[in-house]
């Protein structure tokens, strides 16, 4: 049962309709029960004995979503050394180095690669790795998670016998370190499985606590899986009803029944169809511009994807894939269409997570097949435009065209907003920032269109818009408390308004200078 309250004073944008505003909202056992005026709400409190909060002119909005975080990776990443800025593979080596200083055993652990800002623009060999580290295991995970680096003693560590698809080799023909597809699954499976689950319950709590921080009440956790561990789920199912976050779990595995064992009624939809731009495995038809020897990778046979969606949709399971390049985009609508010809399902919002570079064809069959789109506005923000890592890989043209938020909501397709933590930060305002200034003018969208991206379009993408979403009598008593209103500041100030309060189902469960 949550708790009840009153709110008063504030410029409540309700999100029920693009003009709809009130002043007050009253909470009644964590659902909200009366939406008006101060005096209105005032007078309901008083006579109910319930506590009210004067919001001073602050602006609320309803809690928060982040449709697609990786809340493992991003609660376990303080376990390692931060490698983004690290400049250079020498200032990577350095890096780790010190972490090995401040945690004397077991493997040194770095997150965040990202090879495109190495001055040498590629990453660390194993070789290097094993000279710097002849002893202690070194194993450093992509910032997209799309491949893993080991040296020799976590190579062998971790079992890798040479023959495994994705592990890659250097000029000599020998293994280099750089491990993709099954070798990265393998990889990533032998780290994660080691870990406690006090860990994992730490690693979630750590994540609950910066998703707060940023007014975020609900987040679509993709979890489990080769590439993390299936070891996380237990955790995640225990925590449920203990955290002030809701974890809306979408467990990557191919296990659908296990799955339905479990009583889940979702599967995926975080499986890899291709792989990343930054690691060059989003798949094209056309060969990457800065690497013309590969168009990216598909990781699946079309009849192993059109057998797993017919099965989710036979069970009614919630489902979908992450896909970014053309190629990888095509393929998943064709195996949707194929499944659902089959197993018609009216109501599946299948979910596409990412569909970044699409060619126009393929939007209108996403219109067309009622396919929600889980996106992340801040990789264009923070990743994309003239000279962006984006345009060195795929050129102008192809850079150009990328994620193109308005073209989606023309074509009438619902948008889910995300972060992908920790590709970019948890900061949903930032996301709405992100899609409101996109570099291309073309692809901006009006800040009402973002602003549902991350409340009730959101809420829609995991079948929760009768719940969450809106401030309105009978949903949750979610709220994000906003220092200043996104229409009253400057558009290029979006991401600096500060969080004052977030609510969960009526109680405050964080408060600005506080923490």
């Amino acid at each position: 049962m949550g708790t009840s309250s009153a709110w008063i004073n504030g410029e409540v944008i309700t999100m029920t309709d693009k003009e709809a505003r009130a002043e007050a909202i009253l909470i009644e056992d964590g659902l909200i029960t009366r939406v008006g005026t101060s005096d209105e709400i005032s007078a309901l409190a008083k006579d109910k004995k319930i506590s009210i909060t004067d919001l001073d002119g602050a602006c609320v909005l309803p809690g928060l979503h982040d449709c697609h975080v990786h809340v493992m990776v991003t609660g376990t990443a303080s376990m390692g050394v931060d490698v983004y800025d690290a400049g250079s593979v020498a200032g990577v080596l350095k890096a780790l180095k010190e972490e090995s200083i401040r945690n004397p055993e077991g493997w040194v652990v770095g997150v965040r690669l990202d090879e495109s800002r190495l001055t040498e623009k590629r990453p660390p060999t194993l070789k290097e790795l094993t000279e710097a580290f002849p002893d202690r295991g070194v194993f450093i995970i992509d910032r997209g998670l799309h491949y893993t680096l080991v040296n020799q003693k976590a190579y062998d560590e971790i079992g890798l016998t040479g023959t495994e698809k994705g592990l890659c080799l250097g000029e000599d023909g020998k293994p280099n370190g750089r491990l993709h597809e099954d070798a990265n699954k393998i990889a990533r499976g032998y780290y994660n499985d080691s870990l406690t689950d006090l860990q994992r319950e730490k690693a979630i709590r750590n994540v609950e606590k910066m998703a707060l921080a940023k007014g975020i009440t609900t987040i679509h956790a993709m979890e489990g899986g080769g590439m993390l561990s299936d070891h996380d789920i237990p955790v995640f199912d225990r925590l449920k009803g203990q955290t002030d976050v809701d974890f809306i779990v979408y467990w990557d595995t191919f296990d659908i029944d296990q799955i339905m064992a479990r009583g889940y009624d979702r599967v995926g939809t975080d499986l890899f169809a291709d792989g990343s731009i930054g690691s060059r495995t989003a798949a094209f038809d056309e060969p990457y511009t800065d690497d013309p020897s590969t168009c990216g990778v598909l990781y699946m046979t079309r009849e192993d994807m059109t057998r797993f969606i017919g099965k989710a949709l036979k069970n009614h399971l919630q489902c979908g894939f992450h896909a970014i390049g053309q190629t990888g985009i095509r393929q998943v609508i064709d195996c949707y269409e194929e499944a659902f010809k089959e197993y018609p399902w009216e109501d599946a919002r299948f979910r596409i997570e990412h569909f970044g570079f699409c060619d126009d064809r393929d939007i209108e069959r996403a219109a067309k097949n009622h396919i929600v789109i889980s996106t992340q506005p801040a990789f264009s923000y923070l990743r994309g435009g003239p000279g962006s890592v984006y345009q060195i890989r795929t050129g102008v043209e192809r850079e150009r065209k990328a994620y193109p938020n308005k073209k989606f909501l023309d074509y009438g397709i619902t948008l889910g907003g995300g972060s992908d933590s920790n590709v970019t930060p948890i900061d949903s305002l930032l996301g709405i920032h992100s899609a409101v200034n996109h570099p291309y003018p073309e692809h901006r969208i009006s800040l009402y269109q973002a602003l549902r991206m991350y409340t009730i379009d959101g809420a829609y993408c995991a079948m929760e818009e009768d719940k969450k979403g809106t401030i309105e009598a009978g949903k949750f008593g979610d709220l994000t408390v906003l220092a200043d209103s996104p229409y009253r500041v400057a558009t290029d100030a979006i991401r600096d308004i500060p969080v004052l309060m977030t609510v969960k189902q009526g109680k405050c469960v964080y408060r600005s200078g506080q923490e």
